[in-house]
């Protein structure tokens, strides 16, 4: 930057004319309307359109209401100005906006300086304060100025994006051809209360200080101030978000993120790090989608993770055009009914660079969520992506399971307790190793770092382990002498038989309950109720390992001590199950398992949480706890406090619940659907131990009821007491 600006500015951009000039921001409407604005003009027209400055609450505003989609947003505009080297700078991890603390709020702010090519006072009129217009048309190219660069803006709306998140946006900028004084420094500031003030004028924004002085060095410098209530992401969240919104690697691009509360604390940003399942990755270059009689090429690769990744920039396939996210898709609209597909929603990830969705059709959704799937191009792609689905689960089936069973066998030293606890008994470790094998190869990868759970899979593995080997025994008797046959069959027979009917009763219970809860599930009409009370009848449909010996008598005088506790506390009356009180609704349901308290909130199908929902929970969460410190007795007995939220959408809930949900390790959600899946596995393994220990008895199981995707309905809930410090 030259002398005469600020260190922090930046590289800016210039003209070099040098009268400094007015600059409107025309009424949304295309360059030609300054022209028109003028009385002579307007008398020559008959009709004209007048489209309402308000639009830019509904582009801005409405369409990019997170930290970092601004940020991208940003990035990709210096990127398409040619830039090489782009510092961001913001408060990691802080609220942008507080009402309690406005003066420290005031203090806050938002710096992105490029060296781009930079803008003169015609070009901020015509390209940056014209809103709407496709830059690839305006321009008649869709390649970068001097670098060649596919450019990723199109739709000329992401300037508003800072508006989602700012009231004010200051831009300096410097560019044009250089001069003997360097480049014109352009400087504007847009405030949003004036720009909406009125919606029918053309906009002036103010001029800055800077506003006709010269640069040594071209580039731009973008400040946003007097934030709305917004939290930006901690260092790890927003690398891992920014990092997502690109996909591109370039030798002449390089992006810093800097602390403004610590310029020594920075990152780099570059690609995003997903730790993939060994043997699982498929190489997409060779693999062009068919369209019509041709094909479209497309790169990147699809996978399995190493675990189920609960940070939605990390799961699923990220689709790219242009170098820039456009979608993400978990399964690519991919029904029901294959190999594998229990593992395919939980650890796909990958993606896919496809230039084709937007250049000669734009297929991008304007908020760059998604594309348009029902397109040609878009279903050409859903179909192409679904086939891919199929054969990455066909293919990595039996290589995850192999993984997960060494993975469990590491850490759960299954091998070494077996060794103590039977040194010369081979045939018992084997089958103990056996049965953890069917166990483990359809759990999911997050419940295999849950050492709660490998030590139940553990116990369960070597509580079956001999009953396999009780059948391998009498069939070697059974060679040797026809009357240790005899008299082994004759000691054992009974025992066995014991055995099998109580595993025959529990199989054919948990067939039932999943036969009603398929049923449920399929019925889009079904409301909370009955599924609260199909939880808290067969709680193993969220834990499949559930213990449910001895838990109701206890369970019970948990819950009416909890209740009577809390009603004292906050002169409010809850109700913790939905079985025992028909007549009042719960507020939520209250379980226990080894050691385990457990909140479950229950919405019906289809249903979108609310923060309001999702604090309300955390605050029972936070009194169940308090509670339990305050009767010491009771919280050793149950040392494991825990929330899960079964829930199909979490879209209306803001950045703060989001990012509660995914660190909170005591927090957890599943959809309906991953309840059914997860259930499901469960019942397979189970009749597949049934019918091992039985030598090949399987009880019957009853017909299920079809999948239906039900309809979403919105909700409100109760007011909850704040939480105490």
């Amino acid at each position: 930057m030259s002398d005469s600006l600020p260190p922090d500015q930046g590289d800016l951009m210039s003209d070099p004319s040098n009268q400094p000039e007015q600059l409107p921001m025309p009424a949304l409407a295309g360059p030609e309307q300054s022209a028109a604005d003028s009385p002579s003009s307007e008398s020559a027209h008959v009709y004209t359109m007048r489209i309402s400055r308000l639009t830019i609450d509904k582009l801005g505003i409405k369409l990019y209401d997170r930290v970092s989609a601004v940020l991208a947003e940003l990035i990709a505009n210096s990127y398409d100005a040619d830039a090489e080297d782009v510092t961001v700078t913001v408060p990691w991890g802080a609220f942008l906006f507080d009402p309690k603390a406005p003066n420290l709020s005031a203090q806050y702010e938002i710096t992105i300086s490029d060296n781009g090519h930079g803008m003169t006072p015609s070009e901020i009129n015509q390209h940056y304060l014209t809103v709407g217009a496709d830059r690839r048309t305006r321009t008649g190219s869709d390649k970068s100025r001097g670098k060649n660069r596919p450019v990723m803006g199109r739709k000329g709306i992401g300037k508003l994006a800072p508006f989602g998140i700012c009231k004010t946006v200051e831009v300096v900028s410097a560019g044009g051809e250089k001069t003997e004084n360097g480049y014109r420094t352009s400087h504007l500031i847009l405030n949003l209360t004036d720009m909406l003030a009125d919606t029918e004028k053309n906009y002036h924004p103010e001029i800055g200080e800077l506003d006709g002085t010269w640069s040594e060095d071209h580039g731009t410098t973008i400040k946003l101030r007097n934030f709305s209530r917004k939290r930006v992401p901690s260092k790890e969240e927003l690398n891992r978000q920014l990092a997502a919104r690109f996909g591109l690697e370039r030798a002449d691009w390089r992006v810093c993120v800097k602390n403004s509360s610590s310029l020594t604390d920075q990152f780099t940003l570059g690609q995003l790090k997903i730790d993939l399942l060994e043997g699982t990755r498929i190489e997409l270059t060779d693999r062009p989608v068919p369209f019509e009689s041709s094909f479209l090429p497309v790169t990147g690769y699809v996978a399995y993770s190493e675990k189920s990744y609960k940070d939605s920039n990390m799961a699923g396939v990220r689709i790219y055009a242009r170098g820039k996210f456009v979608a993400q898709t978990m399964d690519f609209g991919i029904a029901t009914g294959f190999t594998g597909e229990f593992k395919l929603r939980s650890s796909i990830v990958g993606e896919l660079h496809a230039e084709w969705l937007d250049e000669d059709e734009d297929l991008v959704r304007s908020d760059r969520q998604d594309i348009i799937w029902s397109s040609d191009l878009g279903e050409a792609l859903s179909q192409w992506g679904q086939a891919l689905m199929k054969e990455l689960a066909k293919r990595s089936e039996e290589h995850i399971r192999r993984a997960k069973t060494r993975f469990f066998m590491e850490t759960s030293s299954l091998e070494q307790r077996l060794i103590e606890a039977a040194p010369a008994d081979p045939v018992y470790r084997d089958s103990v190793k056996e049965a953890a094998a069917l166990l483990v190869r359809d759990t999911d990868n997050d419940s295999l770092r849950n050492p709660e759970h490998v030590e139940r899979i553990s116990n369960l593995a070597m509580s079956l382990g001999p009953h396999r080997s009780l059948l391998q025994a009498l069939r070697e008797v059974a060679d040797t002498t026809e009357t240790t046959v005899d008299a082994v069959m004759d000691l054992f027979q009974k025992a066995h038989i014991a055995e099998m009917y109580s595993l025959g009763q529990v199989a054919a219970e948990r067939l039932e309950v999943v036969a009603k809860l398929e049923a449920l599930i399929s019925d889009g009409r079904t409301l909370e109720r009955p599924l609260q009370e199909l939880i808290e009848q067969a709680p193993w449909l969220l834990a499949p390992e559930w213990t449910p010996l001895g838990m109701n008598e206890s369970l019970k005088r948990v819950r009416a001590s909890f209740e009577a506790w809390y009603a004292k506390k906050y002169s409010i009356e809850i109700n913790t199950t939905a079985i025992e009180r028909k007549a009042k609704e719960p507020d939520f349901v209250l379980l226990h398992d080894s050691g385990v308290l457990w909140i479950v909130e229950i919405k019906r199908l289809g249903y979108k949480l609310t923060d309001a929902e999702f604090l309300n929970a955390m605050r029972y969460l936070h009194s169940l706890r308090k509670f339990l410190d305050d009767n010491p007795e009771l919280g050793r007995q149950f040392p494991y406090r825990r929330l899960t939220f079964v829930v199909d959408s979490i879209d209306r809930l803001d950045e703060v619940s989001i990012s509660s949900l995914e660190n909170d390790p005591n927090v957890t959600r599943k959809t309906w659907h991953e309840v059914l899946d997860s259930t499901k596995r469960a019942h397979k393994d189970f009749l597949e131990l049934v019918e091992s220990t039985a030598g090949g008895w399987t009880p019957v199981t009853p017909e299920t009821a079809p999948q239906v995707v039900a309809p979403r309905r919105p909700s409100d809930a109760p007011a909850q007491p704040q939480l105490e410090s």
